[in-house]
């Protein structure tokens, strides 16, 4: 789910070892599947990064075809590939065309949040009708806009450890107005010290239902977790299943 305008060679490492941990691929796959087989299934990964879900998908059993604007990222997607299934198209997720239709369409952690207006999220909305099958469905992998609101509007930040001799400090501010999001990731090691920040913006559940009326789509389904739970007041995670209406 990488921006090139944020995500530049030298950060490329960094964001994939954050993007490891915040947006775990199991979970993506465990919850996809509990709604699609995906063994055999053609399927379009937007923003697909640095490819940490498009190589559970295709571990899973699943063709896919990863898109992502930032070189970079695919870069290391490729080098990484070994035999799995999966293509590349370096494109801006929110206006490709691609000559092909897919059973099934994700959006990991938080990639819909990246498109930053209501005019862009319907747009994005519109390549996702464009591109899947009569019969498929799409997957919008969203925290609860709830959660960016639990420390009302002050910065936060928590530090997690990247393996044995790094940690990452991620600070984030939201803004009830605007829903905006600014999270700042600063990635530590002994000797290195590297830093990039993304920008989002969440819609809520009834915002997201309107928005994909408009592009010809409908929600079919919501979880609260990747292990199938019902969404409601508590949930954490907004896992949206799509389908075209």
């Amino acid at each position: 789910m990488s921006d090139p305008s944020v995500y530049a060679p030298e950060a490329i490492d960094a964001y994939d070892l954050v993007s490891s941990m915040l947006s775990p691929g199991a979970g993506l796959v465990a919850w996809v599947s509990a709604h699609r087989p995906l063994a055999g299934q053609v399927v379009l990964d937007l923003g697909a990064g640095t490819g940490v879900s498009s190589f559970a998908l295709a571990d899973a059993g699943a063709q896919v075809v990863a898109v992502d604007a930032s070189r970079p990222s695919l870069d290391l997607l490729e080098s990484r590939c070994r035999d799995r299934k999966i293509d590349v198209v370096e494109a801006d997720f929110r206006d490709i065309q691609l000559n092909s239709t897919f059973d099934i369409i994700t959006l990991s952690r938080n990639t819909f949040f990246l498109a930053q207006s209501h005019d862009e999220k319907i747009a994005l909305l519109r390549v996702i009708e464009r591109h899947l099958k009569p019969e498929g469905a799409a997957f919008l992998d969203c925290t609860d806009p709830a959660e960016f609101l639990r420390a009302g509007g002050d910065a936060t930040s928590v530090t997690y450890p990247l393996g044995r001799d790094r940690m990452v400090t991620i600070t984030q501010t939201a803004d009830r107005a605007s829903q905006a999001i600014m999270s700042i990731f600063l990635v530590q090691s002994a000797s290195t010290l590297t830093a990039f920040h993304e920008m989002a913006t969440w819609a809520t559940l009834p915002e997201i239902r309107l928005m994909a009326r408009m592009a010809g789509l409908e929600v079919t389904g919501v979880n609260g977790s990747y292990a199938g739970e019902d969404y409601d007041a508590r949930s954490r995670e907004m896992l949206v299943v799509l389908e075209r209406k």
